[in-house]
C-alpha cells in the first residue's frame, strides 16, 4: 500500500510536469494564465486540470459550456473557445456559476477583456435536489440553455438543509433535460463521480486517481433514466450471496 501511494505521487508529479509543458507550448494561453495567477486570490486547480480542461474543450468543441465554480478555469475555457472560434467560425460560450459574490466579482474584474464576449457570470445560491434515491446540491439559478459540456469545480456540496455531505447535482440537473449529448469533467469530487457511476455506469463515467479528475462521456437524459428511474430490490439480486458478507451493488434489470 505504501509503495502504491509513493508510485501515485511520483506519477502525479510527472503528469504535472507534462501538463505544464503542454500549456507552455501555447504561448498566448500561458502568458494569460500566468498573469491571472499573479493577481487572483483563488487557489484554483492545477496544471493537470488546466491542461485537461483546455484539451477537452478544444477537441469536443462545445458551443454552450456550464462551469460550476468561477475562477482560473474560466479563463482556460474562454481561451479554448476563442481558439475554436478562430478555426470554425462558431462562437462558443461559457456560463460561469458562483455562489460567493466576492469571488465572482474578483473573477469578473480579472478576466482579460479579450475573453469577455465568451463568458457570462451568474451568481446563485445553492439548493438540495433529488433524483431517484440520491440527493445532492446544485446552483438554484442555472440559466436554461442547451449545454453540451459541464465542468464541475463547485459549489460546496454540503446540504443547505442539514449540512450533510452529499455530491454535486449540477450535471444531473442539466442531463435531466438534455436532448443532445452532454459531456462532463469533474475536479476532485469523488462522491460526485461515485453517484454518476451508479446512475450512468462505469463505461460512461471513470475516475483518474493520478489526474484527480472524473470523466463523463457525452450522455443524454435517456442514459440517466436507464437505471435510476427503476431501482428496486430486484436491482440488487445479482450481488446477494447465501454465505459470507454481501456487498450490494446496483445492477440494471434488462
Amino acid at each position: 500500500m505504501y509503495l502504491i501511494s509513493k508510485l501515485e505521487i511520483a506519477l502525479r508529479k510527472l503528469s504535472q510536469i507534462s501538463s505544464q509543458r503542454t500549456l507552455q507550448r501555447n504561448t498566448e494561453l500561458w502568458t494569460a494564465l500566468q498573469d491571472y495567477l499573479k493577481k487572483t486570490e483563488s487557489t484554483g486547480c492545477g496544471y493537470i486540470d488546466y491542461a485537461c480542461l483546455y484539451e477537452t474543450i478544444r477537441k469536443s468543441r462545445p458551443v454552450e459550456v456550464l462551469e460550476c465554480g468561477t475562477g482560473v478555469s474560466t479563463l482556460i475555457i474562454a481561451h479554448a473557445l476563442r481558439e475554436n472560434e478562430r478555426e470554425t467560425g462558431v462562437t462558443g460560450h461559457v456560463t460561469s456559476m458562483e455562489e460567493h459574490a466576492e469571488w465572482l466579482e474578483m473573477s469578473r474584474q480579472l478576466l482579460p477583456t479579450q475573453y469577455s464576449k465568451y463568458v457570462s457570470f451568474e451568481l446563485s445560491h445553492t439548493i438540495e435536489d433529488r433524483y431517484s434515491i440520491f440527493r445532492g446540491v446544485r446552483y438554484a439559478a442555472i440559466p436554461n440553455k442547451a449545454y453540451d459540456f459541464v465542468f464541475v469545480d463547485g459549489p460546496k456540496y454540503e446540504s443547505p438543509l442539514d449540512g450533510g455531505a452529499t455530491f454535486d447535482f449540477d450535471f444531473i440537473h442539466v442531463l435531466r433535460g438534455a436532448e443532445k449529448p452532454v459531456g462532463c469533467l469533474i475536479d476532485k469530487r469523488l462522491s460526485t463521480v461515485f453517484v454518476l457511476q451508479q446512475l450512468l455506469g462505469t463505461d460512461k463515467v471513470r475516475y483518474s486517481a493520478i489526474a484527480g479528475l472524473g470523466y463523463v462521456q457525452p450522455c443524454t437524459k435517456i442514459d440517466l433514466g436507464t437505471i435510476a428511474t427503476s431501482i428496486s430490490s430486484s436491482n440488487f439480486a445479482g450481488s446477494l450471496r447465501v454465505f459470507g458478507n454481501s456487498r450490494l451493488s446496483i445492477v440494471e434489470n434488462r
